[in-house]
């Protein structure tokens, strides 16, 4: 005396579908929800604070250079350094004293293996070294960042 239920297939394939259907669109709809407000939150404003603006630069030129290897191999740099300063004052005292500037990265990159040159911490070593001359160089203010444009190790 139980009774049999019959279940319409169409009714069960709706049933799933809207089953689905509902769960992608409340999914996206939190995603929505989130996204807006992680564009607002304070880490993010705090990120783009923390981004410097680039100073006053001075392009000292392109350099090719011998580093220091074995007797039996040589090895070269190719690289263009540029400065960043921290006031116009102080681009243009190294615009006068150019060949001071020239011969000291000359002398430090030409203190170099290509070994240490293929690392980042002898990469960061040389930026650094660079950056202590250039200070050494200028009266008032100081170099802030050393770029290097361009760089080929062969």
């Amino acid at each position: 005396m139980a009774r049999k239920v019959e279940v319409d297939l169409k009714l069960l394939v709706v049933a799933v579908a809207f089953v689905i259907l509902a769960t992608v669109g409340s999914a996206f709809i939190t995603y929505l929800i989130f996204r807006g407000d992680g564009a607002q939150s304070p880490n993010s404003a705090e990120a783009t604070t923390t981004r410097k603006e680039l100073g006053p630069t001075f392009e000292v030129g392109e350099f090719t250079l011998n580093l220091l290897s074995s007797p039996n191999q040589r090895r070269y740099i190719r690289t263009e350094i540029v400065l960043e300063a921290s006031s116009k004052k102080v681009i243009s005292e190294l615009e006068k004293r150019t060949p001071q500037v020239r011969d000291a990265i000359i002398t430090i990159v030409r203190s170099r293996t290509a070994e240490e040159l293929s690392t980042q911490a002898g990469m960061e070593s040389l930026r650094l070294d660079i950056l202590q001359a250039m200070n050494a160089l200028v009266s008032k203010g100081e170099v802030t960042d050393v770029f290097f444009i361009d760089l080929i190790i062969q």
